[in-house]
């Protein structure tokens, strides 16, 4: 899959060698690049779902091996509608995260956090209920473990003062 012949991309965040790649098949792409365009809202590109496409295969790798912003780049995922995309295609992603997500709670220390990997999955996936339901099939005592830290996570962030734009010790008035 590549780009569009004629997509112009946004030229403030992308300069035309980098457009001129995406549009070339079989090339492999810069993993910065790939994370960029992943990040990148919708409307940097006229055709965003065929630029996801693209990078797409690198895109899987770079997230499987720890990607700390991988919340950016699985809204990406999400804006490409890419659970809309031809059924093949679209069992291929949804067989990625279901691998990564598995993998993830089978792993004691995966790359990045169980917690970021759920959050991941449920924002490209635009769903909580299957991942809520891989974690309850995969309660392993390493899968136990990733929901204790999860939830202590989650926690902190829902109870933190910083949610509602109030600084450290400020008492909101």
């Amino acid at each position: 899959m590549t780009a569009q012949a004629n997509e112009a991309g946004c030229g403030r965040c992308f300069d035309e060698g980098e457009v001129d790649l995406l549009r070339t098949p079989g090339v492999p792409l810069p993993t910065d690049l790939v994370r960029r365009v992943a990040q990148k809202d919708p409307f940097h590109w006229d055709d965003q779902p065929a630029i996801i496409r693209r990078v797409l295969p690198q895109l899987v790798v770079v997230l499987a091996e720890g990607e700390v912003e991988s919340d950016l780049m699985a809204r990406g995922l999400a804006a490409a509608g890419w659970s809309r995309w031809p059924r093949e295609q679209a069992g291929a992603v949804a067989g990625f995260l279901d691998a990564w997500w598995t993998r993830t709670l089978r792993t004691k220390s995966p790359p990045i956090s169980a917690c970021a990997v759920f959050e991941s999955c449920v924002t490209a996936s635009s769903s909580v209920t299957p991942w809520l339901a891989r974690w309850e099939a995969e309660m392993g005592p390493v899968a136990r473990r990733h929901l204790a830290d999860s939830l202590g996570w989650w926690r902190e962030e829902l109870t933190s003062t910083e949610v509602f734009g109030l600084s450290s010790g400020s008492d909101g008035s």
